[in-house]
């Protein structure tokens, strides 16, 4: 029987490869251009030595599932309805127009340079697409508003722009289902105080780890000089009245991310303020020990980031060690921003007709440890059933196409 695979993320690539790799059909169904998800754009954070971040393993599983003969990828598409039951799912797809053919491009840019809208209407999804194109977006183009522009097609040696494209809709028929739609950042904007789309020199987590990815080092966008002092703030869109939850991932990546920014540059201070740090996983406690060595931790939180002179920022926080108030100067701050369910989370609930947990996440079976859904077939794999890192994503997809196998036989029986 077929399957479909809705989310190609790291987890929805994970359960493609293991069911694709048992000989069934897979559907990997993507709803943005590309694959890949959030773990496409982070950095490798390895020193000297592996820092066991398992970024470098993406790429790899993003190419063996682009290349699969037992995988179909469907991207640029989303699921419009859901009917039948385990082993004999009706599935009703539709693909937006790709006004770009990923096949006759060549990413060499021109498209953007001519581009008369403001943001671009043609862009570069990310450095680390796959498909490895660009991409039209028809909110954006002027084209699309009712004005006469084409601009980009006449600049297109390789003709890969065409704006009469229409949606096309699709139906499958699988035996199972396998949600795998990942999870959003949480908008640290929502957090005022920390002063982040106000000042250049408050960043996110995310921010850092594509800067890192795309230049290799660090540096501040106002002068481009290298930070000599740099404050990490955790639990930011965490662990507070409206999301009492841990997002389990913000230590882990900004312990990292302090160690090879000291790795780069010795002589630059960081500090990590935090509320508790969440330091479970193999051999994290042990990481932790050694980068106390060379990272301050200060236990309270920072309540405001307000401009100091010049470029720096003075972060104000309460220092819970020392019970009291205090304000230090840095250049630049890192918001350590939460894992959050997606916001079309209700609606695939409403087609698939499962439930939603408490904080917004799918909810699986009361059984510890479950990848299946309260409907027959439906398995969840990776953070849209919860806050998850790469390893545990990989692990929780693979074991979604186990759980979706072992349904099909049963059926099949």
């Amino acid at each position: 029987m077929d399957v479909l695979v809705i989310g190609a993320g790291i987890a929805g690539i994970a359960s493609a490869l293991g069911l694709a790799d048992a000989g069934l059909k897979v559907y990997l169904v993507e709803k943005e251009a590309a694959v890949g998800g959030y773990a496409a754009s982070l950095c490798c954070k390895a020193t000297d030595v592996c820092s066991g971040c398992s970024v470098c393993v993406v790429p790899e599983k993003i190419k063996q599932a682009v290349t699969h003969p037992q995988i179909s990828l469907l991207t640029n598409s989303t699921v419009q309805r859901v009917g039948g039951e385990v082993g004999n799912f009706c599935v009703e797809i539709t693909q937006k127009p790709q006004y770009i053919d990923t096949e006759r491009c060549v990413a060499c840019g021109l498209c953007a340079e001519v581009c008369p809208a403001e943001p671009k209407a043609v862009y570069l999804s990310s450095a680390e697409a796959i498909p490895f194109s660009y991409v039209l977006d028809e909110r954006l183009c002027l084209r699309f508003k009712g004005e006469s522009c084409k601009l980009c097609g006449e600049s297109c040696s390789t003709k890969a722009i065409d704006f009469e494209r229409k949606p096309r809709g699709q139906e499958l028929n699988v035996g199972a289902i396998i949600l795998a739609t990942g999870f959003d950042i949480f908008d640290a904007r929502e957090k005022g105080s920390l002063g982040y789309g106000r000042y250049p020199n408050v960043l996110t987590g995310l921010d850092l780890e594509r800067m890192f990815n795309h230049e290799g080092y660090l540096k501040l966008s106002t002068n481009g000089k290298e930070p000599k002092n740099i404050a990490f703030i955790q639990c930011v869109g965490s662990r507070d009245e409206g999301h009492g939850y841990c997002s389990q991932v913000c230590c882990k990546y900004a312990m990292r991310l302090a160690h090879l920014i000291k790795y780069q540059s010795p002589d630059t201070q960081v500090t990590i303020f935090y509320i508790d740090l969440q330091t479970a996983g193999k051999g994290f406690a042990q990481f932790y020990q050694e980068y106390r060595e060379s990272i301050r931790f200060i236990r309270g939180v920072p309540v405001e980031v307000s401009p100091a002179s010049s470029d720096d920022l003075e972060v104000r926080f309460e220092d819970i060690s020392q019970g009291r108030v205090c304000r230090e100067i840095f250049d630049l701050v890192v918001l350590s921003v939460g894992i959050s369910p997606r916001k079309d989370s209700w609606d695939l609930a409403r087609i698939l007709g499962i439930n939603l947990a408490d904080h917004g996440f799918f909810d699986t079976k009361e059984i510890l440890n479950s990848n299946g859904t309260n409907v027959e077939g439906v398995f969840l794999a990776g953070t849209c059933q919860g806050p998850k890192d790469i390893p545990d994503s990989i692990a929780h997809g693979m074991a979604a196409a186990s759980k979706a196998m072992q349904a099909l036989t049963v059926r099949g029986r």
